[in-house]
């Protein structure tokens, strides 16, 4: 019973972390539309503007949060836990409110945005009416491994900056707070899993452990000197353009 609450109480930590792209998405909207009243301004008076792109990880990460929150949460009913049914329905809302934020700023992506919620919404959907109506027993085992899936999708997107990370030898566009946070949660809730005897809680948990400890060992080893120069500059940091550019 304590485990479950302290792992509850870590995932509803871990989840309201992820509501902090939305200051930034706002900010960022912003800086957007000065630059846009800016380049008008200019063109204007005859001079040429050069407009830059940041280049990030938008909203991939958002709606893989969706798409694993439902699923957990329907895992949670089939097996009568409590605990994760209420976790994920969280994760449920906080997603759907991120991505709506992701709409509400995306200006002309708005309908790319859309597209890609709708999209994960129907297939959602219809893996949770596939084990509701399937008459197959091994479809229970499939929706779960589906489960663990999801989940592995969602810790390890991270870790699609490697290749970023080594070649700049700066850690700066990912996120240690949050690392460190979801190691903490993955490992409360493989042990959770493990006093449950479920293997499809502890797998993922466990993979997913590892890969925010390779974010924090490539934060140790490299360091984020550009993100505190950006602090140190009042600019936008690393990580803040790779949560929240929309381009």
């Amino acid at each position: 019973m304590l485990l479950a609450a302290v792992a509850t109480a870590v995932s509803v930590a871990m989840l309201v972390s992820q509501l902090a792209v939305v200051g930034e998405l706002r900010r960022r909207s912003a800086i957007a539309a000065a630059a846009t009243t800016a380049a008008a301004a200019a063109t204007a008076a005859g001079h040429h503007h050069h407009h830059h792109h940041h280049h990030g990880v938008p909203i991939v990460q958002s709606l893989a949060s969706l798409l694993s929150s439902v699923l957990w949460t329907k895992y949670g009913a089939i097996n009568g836990d409590t605990a994760v049914v209420w976790v994920n329905s969280l994760g449920v809302a906080i997603a759907l409110y991120i991505l709506g934020c992701f709409w509400a700023y995306g200006g002309k992506r708005r309908r790319s945005v859309e597209t890609s919620v709708l999209a994960t919404t129907l297939l959602a959907v219809v893996m949770v009416a596939a084990v509701d109506y399937a008459r197959d027993p091994r479809a229970a085992d499939l929706f779960s491994l589906a489960c663990c899936l999801m989940s592995l999708v969602f810790l390890g997107s991270p870790l699609s900056r490697i290749g970023d990370v080594v070649r700049a030898r700066d850690a700066s566009v990912l996120l240690p707070s949050l690392a460190l946070l979801a190691l903490v949660n993955n490992l409360l809730w493989a042990a959770y899993g493990a006093r449950h005897h479920d293997p499809y809680m502890v797998v993922p948990n466990i993979v997913g452990a590892v890969f925010c400890s390779v974010q924090l060992a490539l934060v140790a080893y490299y360091g984020r000197a550009a993100a505190a120069a950006a602090a140190a500059a009042g600019g936008p940091s690393p990580e803040e353009v790779k949560l929240a550019d929309l381009s």
